[in-house]
């Protein structure tokens, strides 16, 4: 690696990230609060987690400036007997997290699906049978992210299945909230190793680099979860690791990855960050090896868009209940319509700031910057296909509902931190590191409250959980009125339907309820038992609904969820708090 091109003072440094990312939160804070566009799930989190957290550290990254220069404290070189101990203490955090911050509670449609998934593949099944006396009710028990494949006799997610299929052989080998964790230990490996084969002569970029994916609250945060997007950030890396070792294995390696990261959740997400790629891999005139991936993009459509649908559709069945959506045409039908409504940048993007490292995007910015154009158009110069990765992965900022950081670029953190670590090798001094130090720690005081924010958020919604779970009757129904996201409380146990058999309400007859409650020990779960919970408020509006809870109360079947009782003395007096 030559020598950096120009010298950018840490001080100049921490006030151009610092106004940067300022205006961006304002004009974020105007666009969807001061002038709303509406209360959605995104401003809400932007309000209570993203924008105190950017905030409190874009404004001490701007006290830090005047301090900023100096050599810090000396790292030694990021070899394998120190990095490896850092990426095995950080999966084993985010294993922990999973019980401690998110209490054993999957809160998205989208974690609970994958689970769902995970359940019956362990149990060595394409889909899940529906028993027949709840096929009537099969969509309340189900409500949505359903294949449409055989949907009349079978529950089978949505996704694609790769992402479950990891899950169910850590659910095999005894916990399947290890698949996280143990993808991104990987992910944090190959980022190492790419790091070290681009800066070989700069280890201070090289820890710059890690520093930053060590440090990203969405990187670990999201490994506590069933995410597949913790696979994407994982298997780009690899994929990555693999592409400049080079050779025939390599390659071939790296097209064995993308082919089962693209069926993760969705195969749409590895083209978008291997074709940059391949235009790099064009414009060095590397015509076979660029023929070899743009090959394995055609084979990725052809496996997931394809061959899965079929499959699945011979396996289990024509569509019923909803169209299919697997296809190529619905793809990009799907993709160019969310982003005529659902294209949210400036709250989506700032949360992917607020919850990575303070210091990625000024760094990343510089790397950008600092490219060699002449390099550029020859095809040596890897920061190119980093950058034009990124954009995208920022441009395509499509509303993501829950997600911890914009998941939706979660693949492109990796990227981002080698740009930093490539504009750092550029633009700084060998060893100053007492920027970056900095940085890490503004960044580590801003988790530990996003963390507690996160924790607060969930908390309630696995307490409901875990209030329905303990019910002893065979259903119970939720009316999600006046709650956020209640919806998402319909869900078996541990992604198996069962006893109580959960269902939305809103989604059934009046016929129905009435033979519900006829067959069955039926109890409510609605507001009264929710919002002492601590779930947000919402506003519903009333309708058909207000309709069955009449019928419901006038033939005596709308006895609430209750907890059981006791077993012994003890657990009474614990339950009471004591009070006797």
């Amino acid at each position: 690696m030559n020598g950096p091109a120009r010298h950018v003072s840490a001080r100049r440094l921490f006030l151009a990230g610092a106004i940067g990312l300022a205006l961006w939160l304002g004009v974020t804070f105007l666009w969807h609060v001061t002038y709303r566009q509406g209360l959605s799930l995104p401003v809400i989190l932007l309000l209570d987690q993203d924008f105190p957290a950017l905030s409190g550290s874009v404004l001490l990254l701007a006290l830090a400036a005047p301090w900023a220069e100096g050599k810090g404290f000396a790292l030694p070189a990021p070899t394998a007997r120190i990095v490896v101990p850092l990426i095995l203490l950080l999966g084993m955090v985010a294993w922990a997290g999973h019980y401690a911050l998110f209490q054993d509670y999957s809160i998205s449609r989208d974690e609970e699906v994958a689970r769902f998934a995970a359940a019956y593949m362990r149990e060595g099944l394409f889909a899940r049978p529906i028993p027949i006396e709840w096929e009537p009710y099969r969509r309340a028990i189900m409500p949505e992210f359903f294949s449409p494949f055989g949907a009349a006799d079978y529950w089978t997610a949505a996704y694609l299945p790769v992402n479950s299929a990891i899950q169910a052989i850590f659910w095999q080998l005894g916990d399947p909230n290890l698949a996280g964790p143990v993808l991104l230990m990987g992910g944090l490996f190959a980022l190492w190793r790419v790091a070290l084969h681009l800066m070989p002569d700069r280890p201070d970029a090289v820890w710059v680099t890690i520093l930053l994916g060590f440090s990203s609250s969405q990187l670990w945060v999201t490994a506590m979860t069933p995410y597949a997007m913790t696979g994407h950030f994982a298997l780009n890396m690899i994929w990555l690791a693999l592409v400049l070792r080079g050779g025939a294995l390599g390659h071939l390696a790296a097209g064995v990855v993308a082919l089962i990261a693209a069926g993760l959740h969705q195969w749409h997400f590895p083209p978008i960050f291997i074709a940059p790629f391949i235009l790099w891999m064009l414009l060095a005139r590397r015509w076979t090896v660029a023929a070899f991936h743009a090959l394995t993009l055609v084979a990725i459509v052809i496996v997931w868009a394809k061959l899965w649908p079929g499959f699945l559709l011979h396996a289990l069945g024509a569509p019923t209940d909803v169209r299919p959506s697997a296809g190529v045409a619905d793809k990009v039908g799907s993709l160019f319509e969310r982003l005529g409504d659902r294209w949210q940048p400036l709250v989506n993007l700032s949360r992917y700031f607020a919850w990575n490292n303070i210091l990625m995007v000024p760094l990343a910015a510089l790397g950008m910057a600092a490219m060699r154009w002449r390099r550029v158009i020859s095809g040596q110069e890897i920061a190119l296909p980093l950058t034009l990765g990124c954009l995208a992965g920022c441009v395509l900022a499509l509303a993501q509902g829950y997600g911890w950081g914009f998941r939706y670029a979660h693949g492109f953190i990796g990227p981002f931190c080698l740009l930093a670590g490539l504009g750092w090798a550029r633009c700084r001094p060998e060893g100053a590191m007492r920027p970056v130090l900095i940085g890490v720690m503004i960044t580590a005081l801003s988790s530990a409250f996003l963390v507690w924010r996160t924790h607060e958020f969930v908390a309630p919604y696995a307490a409901s959980h875990k209030l329905i779970e303990s019910s002893q009757a065979d259903v119970v129904l939720v009316d999600p009125r006046g709650g956020l996201y209640v919806t998402d409380l319909v869900r078996g146990r541990n992604g198996v339907p069962g006893k109580p058999m959960v269902m939305n309400l809103g989604m059934l007859t009046l016929d129905q309820v009435d033979a519900l409650c006829a067959s069955y020990v039926v109890e409510l779960f609605d507001r009264a038992e929710f919002r002492p919970l601590g779930v947000p408020l919402a506003r519903w509006n009333l309708g058909r609904m207000d309709a069955l809870r009449a019928h419901m109360k006038e033939a005596g079947c709308d006895r609430p969820v209750q907890p059981p009782l006791p077993e012994t003395f003890e657990d009474a007096l614990n339950a009471a708090d004591n009070a006797m």
